[in-house]
């Protein structure tokens, strides 16, 4: 009777000792949260763990905060823990098919930090014999991404320009408006526009519709502008989703 006691007391103790964790540790707490996600819609259900990534990210994505600066902090959180679903899924199925708690967490991201993925050999395909030509560096270094999760990626780049974390603001906006611009969203008024913005970023605050309705849009007639746009353009090439930039041809310095 002592024993089993002392078991529950012991119980009790860990989960609120957990639960302590989870409320001082944004993101021990989002990673828990796939975690017992996994148990449930994978390893019970069947769900496939692709379909669960994408599920549970998508309800990540939309957050709450109280101040600029807990955007940015909330934005940092939940861009990492999106990371580390798309780019470690070796870890995620690693840790997530034990008893996930804050001690396995810790060690998550300790490995997450100073290990890169390796493919298994069954997965590598036998190549002795085809020849291959020069890798692109980047290309090779960069994961393939599907739509979602590209976009996921382009969101979490607004978030950071709009939380003051990056600088200019109006380039998050910009990179909205080029969303539209080659249709990703549809849009055919400010409104719309808004809308689309509202929706796709979770946030209230309204950006400057001329970036929307013209990401190209140009109110300085600055050479600067150039360098940004390019700035655009790489991000977007990173992340392989193919939008198409014009730049400003006045005031190009040769």
């Amino acid at each position: 009777m002592l024993y089993k006691a002392k078991s529950i007391f012991k119980s009790i103790y860990l989960f609120l000792i957990d639960n302590l964790h989870q409320s001082l540790h944004l993101e021990y707490r989002l990673l828990k949260r796939g975690y017992s996600l996994y148990r449930h819609e994978v390893l019970k259900k069947g769900k496939t763990f692709e379909i669960y990534v994408k599920d549970y990210l998508a309800e990540i994505y939309n957050f709450s905060y109280k101040n600029p600066r807990e955007l940015a902090e909330k934005t940092r959180i939940h861009s990492k823990v999106v990371d580390i679903f798309t780019l470690r899924p070796d870890l995620i199925q690693q840790y997530f098919d034990e008893d996930f708690d804050f001690r396995l967490y810790k060690q998550l991201i300790k490995e997450y930090d100073t290990s890169e993925f390796i493919p298994s050999q069954v997965d590598i395909p036998d190549t002795t014999h085809i020849e291959l030509a020069e890798p692109n560096p980047i290309v090779a270094q960069s994961p393939i991404l599907d739509k979602e999760e590209q976009l996921a990626k382009v969101r979490a780049e607004i978030l950071k320009y709009e939380s003051g974390e990056k600088q200019p603001k109006h380039i998050g906006q910009r990179m909205f408006g080029y969303l539209l611009k080659a249709n990703y969203f549809s849009a055919y008024n400010d409104e719309q526009r808004y809308e689309a913005w509202q929706k796709f970023t979770g946030l209230e605050t309204k950006p400057e519709m001329s970036y929307l309705r013209d990401p190209d849009y140009n109110k300085n007639e600055t050479d600067k502008i150039n360098k940004q746009l390019k700035q655009i353009e790489d991000f977007f090439y990173l992340v392989g989703l193919d939008v198409s930039i014009d730049y400003q041809k006045k005031n190009i310095k040769k």
